[in-house]
């Protein structure tokens, strides 16, 4: 019997806050037609009414359109660290002199890659480091902290950062520098949230390493942030570092490339890894702040309740529990069932064989 009044006095209060909401509307609407038609005896006023009002809606539209169309503003990145040879203690050290040629012929077609990777997606370039001789853990957190901590030129962070390392790794996946230090997943990931906040970027890692799955692995338990991890593991001894690279950009620049990489044609096993919530992750939009803001700096004030009123109604979503649903079966689908190429949204995508 409780239960009952319960649900009784819910509905009952629903049914009267929709009615008050309604009278607020009302009332919000009377306003303004009153102050629209005191001005109404002017010609020129409501000329320029009848014009800006169907202009500003097809521009806010368009807009709309385009904010989920386009991938957002990105961010690039690549450290090239060539170092196939590491001693006992886990310190790179420097190739051997017959090898430095092909090495370098190879680093440089890394870069290479990585630059035309970056043109091609319209993805700033923060550089691309090359060292033979490995990388120091403070010059490599100091560069990093500077990477995960550019904004656009508007002042809101990037939507996508885009990490590339190339180099020697442990067995863990973890990243061999100099003087014996490392750079392990967690360190990156804590870096990212110190870095990221509360905002909604992600970071996207490409390795080409012999150690990559560890990595793919460990980014599949991550929770509470957008991380994706693409890799690949070398299934023919002949390979060298940046075969991978080479093929996956041509994967992604190339609309025309014959590559496969779910048949297994290549000479290279793709494999990549998403965060939990991968799945879920939005652009992000203008807030109700920033609407009224904007309409407030260019349109007359008067008008400001009705966008008010607009805004709150955009919010209503009587298909919430749909949504919440969906959002459940791309988590299962991305844990269990991870389809063979996964677009981004930037334009390239992450690839498994």
């Amino acid at each position: 019997m409780e239960e009952v009044m319960e649900e009784v006095m819910v509905e009952v209060m629903e049914e009267v806050r929709m009615e008050v909401m309604e009278e607020v509307m009302e009332e919000v609407l009377e306003e303004v037609l009153e102050e629209v038609m005191e001005e109404a005896s002017s010609s020129l006023f409501l000329s320029f009414l009848l014009l800006v009002f169907p202009l500003e809606s097809l521009f806010h539209g368009l807009f709309y359109e385009l904010s989920r169309s386009l991938g957002g503003t990105s961010v690039g990145y690549g450290l090239v660290i060539p170092t196939n040879y590491c001693s006992p203690d886990g310190q790179p050290t420097l190739l051997p002199p017959e090898s430095v040629c092909e090495l370098n012929l190879r680093s440089s077609a890394m870069l290479g890659s990585v630059q035309r990777f970056l043109s091609h997606h319209f993805i700033e370039s923060f550089g691309c480091d090359f060292s033979t001789c490995g990388v120091a853990m403070d010059t490599l957190h100091n560069k990093l902290s500077s990477f995960l901590d550019l904004r656009t030129t508007d002042g809101p962070r990037h939507d996508t950062y885009v990490l590339y390392y190339s180099g020697h790794t442990h067995p863990s996946g973890d990243w061999a520098l100099a003087g014996g230090d490392s750079l392990s997943l967690q360190q990156l990931v804590d870096l990212w949230k110190e870095k990221n906040g509360g905002f909604c970027s992600r970071l996207i890692v490409v390795l080409d390493c012999e150690n990559a799955a560890p990595w793919v692995n460990g980014v599949r338990g991550l929770d509470g942030v957008y991380v994706a991890v693409q890799g690949a593991t070398h299934i023919q001894g002949a390979l060298q570092l940046g075969d991978f690279t080479a093929q996956w950009v041509e994967y992604n620049c190339n609309p025309h490339s014959d590559l496969r990489w779910s048949d297994g044609g290549t000479a290279v096993r793709a494999v990549y890894g998403v965060s939990k919530p991968w799945g879920d992750y939005s652009l992000h939009l203008p807030s109700d702040s920033d609407v009224c803001h904007h309409w407030g700096a260019f349109f007359p004030r008067i008008t400001l309740p009705l966008v008010q009123g607009a805004l709150w109604c955009g919010r209503l979503d009587a298909l919430w529990l749909c949504g919440l649903c969906l959002r459940c079966l791309k988590r299962f689908k991305l844990t269990w069932f991870p389809p063979a190429v996964l677009d981004t949204g930037q334009g390239f995508k992450l690839v498994r064989s």
